[in-house]
């Protein structure tokens, strides 16, 4: 998404393109904590600076109505600014659609979301960001990256309706020579194995309808991000009760293993 201003918009005037990348940046992933947007915009010449730029920049978004902060704070009222989570407020959803970046419609106040799901979010955007920082660092080249609900795959079912495959992410990335496609799944551990074993289904349904191959000529592999050890292991149980043809589709590792495995996947 660009983050060009749109002439007559009464906001553009008084925005930076950082202050507009910041909007593009929410509106696409919902919410971001501080330290996340401080990372993904806000470079400094060193930590303290960067964090003071960040500060100062999102008071004044917040002020303008463009962005909102959540009630609840990641890390508690000890966080400081630093644990504030942001989601677009009435004045930057109107300014997102205007820009095409949401669609068009009603501006809805901002409602406090469960704590599961904003968690969750707060991880698939991580994710996002630890594959920019990649890049930035020189880790691989990210060619492609889609978040929610753009990465999202329509098919046809083994009974003839039409389906959605729903990662929470799709990225493509360059790791020398080769270019490695893969969904992304961010598991938080609180779901079933029943929710998990129709997820990995849901997966091979997918690889079989062949529209992946069809429309991009190469199938992804599913990276299955978990918490911890005993996640992982309860995953891999999952995907080993699937048929052995199905099992090169997956790999699940630690969270903080995530770009590892996707420059060492080949």
């Amino acid at each position: 998404m660009s983050a060009r201003p749109v002439t007559g918009f009464p906001l553009d005037e008084r925005l930076s393109q950082r202050d507009l990348a910041v909007v593009v940046a929410v509106a696409e992933l919902r919410y971001l904590t501080t330290r996340q947007l401080e990372r993904w915009h806000y470079p400094g010449a060193t930590p303290l600076a960067r964090a003071r730029a960040a500060r100062r920049s999102l008071e004044r978004l917040t002020r303008l109505g463009v962005l909102a902060r959540l009630e609840r704070r990641i890390g508690g009222v000890r966080a400081g600014s630093a644990g504030y989570v942001y989601t677009l407020d009435l004045a930057g959803q109107r300014l997102a659609a205007a820009h095409g970046w949401l669609p068009s419609g009603r501006a809805r106040r901002v409602r406090e979301p469960g704590h599961a799901f904003t968690r969750h979010t707060l991880a698939v955007a991580e994710v996002h960001i630890r594959l920019i920082e990649a890049e930035r660092s020189g880790t691989l080249e990210l060619i492609e990256r889609e978040s929610e609900p753009r990465c999202w795959r329509p098919y046809v079912g083994a009974g003839g309706a039409w389906l959605t495959l729903k990662p929470d992410a799709y990225a493509v990335v360059g790791v020398g020579e080769d270019e490695l496609s893969w969904f992304l799944e961010i598991d938080r551990g609180t779901e079933s194995t029943a929710t998990i074993e129709r997820k990995l289904a849901a997966y091979v349904a997918y690889w079989r309808s062949g529209r992946e191959v069809a429309a991009r000529g190469v199938h992804p592999r599913t990276l299955w991000l978990a918490p911890d050890a005993r996640r992982v292991g309860q995953l891999v149980s999952a995907v080993g009760r699937l048929p052995a043809e199905a099992w090169e589709l997956f790999q699940v590792v630690p969270f903080d293993d995530l770009i590892t495995a996707l420059v060492q996947g080949k």
